[in-house]
């Protein structure tokens, strides 16, 4: 690998300019996200998403439901109703920033305290076997991973297991605000990716795609569901998932 060290400021400013750059797609794993209005990097955010970037951020969920609601709620609600794809799982400490030209290997969380106080170090890279090694890892290592919709609402039923009826109805209110209905598959594959009927193929197998660009060829899965279906890129999901998602 050629990859260039960083300081925390070096690290900062690559990030910003990985996901301002970025032309198709940005990953941006991080175990703790708290991305204030302000931010450089909540910014660079929605300025690929106007740009029609697909932008997805991983990061983590362990026990506490309540948490991810809060980080929902507080800091990336917003960003969601502009297009920014949310994927959570438990256990992670990876730090990875990834676009389709340059990739970042840091310790850097995306933490407004990080930003303003703590010492990072990043590894920065921008030839194309390294990110092509990258995004391979995370294909392998972190993607299989990913809760999927029905797990992350049986997460929040055990949470709410030992609630009180006092709190119960409000609990209740704040899972329904939480991105719960975000797993879709690739209609190729069947990997589990992001539930986005305009882009319904996994990196991988959207490349594949992306050479012959026939918006009419059929595949074998449902976007929505998984089942097996004649999925196209013009219509990826099946009667029924059609009526849930679009209505």
């Amino acid at each position: 690998m050629n990859l260039t060290l960083l300081n925390t400021d070096e690290t900062i400013s690559k990030l910003v300019s990985l996901i301002k750059n970025a032309r198709k797609q940005v990953l941006l794993v991080s175990p703790y996200v708290t991305l204030g209005r302000e931010d450089r990097i909540g910014q660079a955010i929605r300025a690929a998403l106007n740009n029609k970037v697909s932008v997805t951020l991983i990061f983590r969920l362990d026990d506490d439901f309540q948490a991810l609601v809060r980080t929902y709620s507080e800091y990336l609600e917003e960003l969601t109703a502009r297009g920014l794809l949310i994927r959570v799982l438990p256990k992670l400490h990876a730090k990875l920033y990834w676009s389709e030209s340059e990739v970042i290997i840091s310790s850097l969380n995306l933490l407004s305290s990080s930003f303003l106080s703590s010492i990072e170090v990043g590894l920065w890279s921008q030839e194309p076997a390294d990110v092509a090694l990258v995004r391979k890892f995370i294909g392998q290592e972190i993607e299989p991973h990913l809760l999927s919709g029905e797990d992350i609402k049986k997460r929040a039923a055990t949470n709410a297991g030992g609630d009180t009826h006092s709190t119960r109805s409000a609990k209740q209110t704040e899972r329904s605000r939480a991105p719960v209905a975000m797993q879709g598959v690739c209609i190729r594959c069947a990997t589990g990716i992001a539930l986005n009927p305009e882009k319904p193929y996994c990196w991988n197998d959207f490349q594949k795609w992306a050479e012959y660009e026939n918006a009419d060829y059929e595949d074998r899965f449902c976007h929505g569901c998984g089942k097996e279906f004649p999925a196209t890129m013009n219509k990826p999901l099946c009667r029924s998932c059609y009526r849930r998602v679009v209505g």
